[in-house]
């Protein structure tokens, strides 16, 4: 401590009497800041610094370790939130914490709760540049973001046992705000719904297209057909199934070897392909829907397949 290195120990202690322990000039919180004024005016304080007890953090004297700190970083941190260990012993940590608590909180006080050095997502954005970009280019933004806990609605902030850090698997995420998209009368899910993983389909932070989805998709039930039409789709399902009007091979929805998926799809008036299958899930295989919406009318599908397809 500079005072303890000039040999001036009576800038903190009165050599006489004191009504301070330590016979402290003044209560440990105005001595030190009295030097350190900058530590003290934040709207959230540290509990420490709040009760003027500097010392829980900070030996007054000399240490190894810079500013002066009794034990490492995260050592000292831990001493008071002791859940920290505890979470450090998860699957997936934030790389943040390899730099201390410090990146993200102020360990003095801040005018952000829970001490952060800036305001929710403008915190992760500071490290997180791509997501920003791709949030402020997005025409279509996640709701999750822009209101209430912002990325802490899916991502937990420090550890998780779940891959990037989400506050539980994927799917499951996803469902404790979008309940209604897979429910238990369901037998046949979309496969990436079946393997947990909404985001084949969907971009969790922002797109340039409708309900957030990765890639291009008509949004009418009608649209003419173009080899860059129904790109979402066509990034996991083969094109071919729609490019030959006759064939063997390239789909199983066929009449001997005429091509029924190209009949309803390729052409001036293709129809989309949400038109015959579900979404998400639903109860027949192939994800085909029970009927096909035809202006007011349900037209029901009653699709059985043979051996001639």
């Amino acid at each position: 401590h500079p005072p303890v290195a000039e040999g001036m120990c009576m800038t903190c202690h009165n050599p006489h009497a004191s009504n301070e322990p330590a016979l402290l000039a003044q209560p440990m919180k105005e001595l030190c800041q009295s030097c350190h004024a900058d530590q003290g005016a934040a709207k959230h304080a540290h509990g420490p610094v709040s009760a003027g007890d500097c010392s829980a953090c900070h030996t007054p004297h000399e240490s190894d370790l810079k500013p002066l700190l009794l034990k490492q970083g995260d050592e000292l941190c831990a001493g008071c939130h002791l859940d920290i260990k505890g979470l450090l012993k998860k699957k997936t940590v934030h790389p943040a914490l390899e730099g201390g608590c410090t990146s993200c909180h102020n360990p003095h006080g801040t005018d952000h709760p829970k001490l952060l050095s800036e305001e929710g997502e403008q915190l992760c954005f500071q490290c997180h540049d791509p997501i920003k970009e791709k949030i402020d280019k997005a025409a279509v933004g996640h709701a999750a973001i822009t209101t209430g806990k912002g990325c802490a609605s899916c991502h937990s902030p420090h550890t998780s046992d779940n891959p990037k850090l989400l506050v539980r698997q994927e799917k499951e995420t996803c469902l404790s705000c979008h309940a209604t998209i897979i429910t238990g009368a369901m037998t046949v899910l979309h496969g990436p719904i079946k393997e947990g993983t909404c985001s084949t389909c969907h971009e969790p932070h922002g797109s340039r297209h409708p309900s957030l989805l990765a890639k291009g998709f008509p949004a009418d039930e009608y649209a003419a057909y173009s080899d860059t039409e129904y790109e979402l789709c066509f990034g996991c399902h083969n094109r071919d199934l729609v490019r030959y009007p006759d064939t063997s091979f390239a789909t199983g929805f066929r009449d001997g070897e005429r091509n029924l998926h190209y009949l309803h799809v390729n052409s001036q008036k293709g129809r989309s392909c949400t038109l015959c299958h579900e979404i998400h899930g639903g109860t027949h295989p192939r994800l085909v829907a029970d009927s096909v919406p035809f202006g007011k009318w349900k037209l029901p599908l009653k699709f059985v397949k043979t051996e001639t397809g």
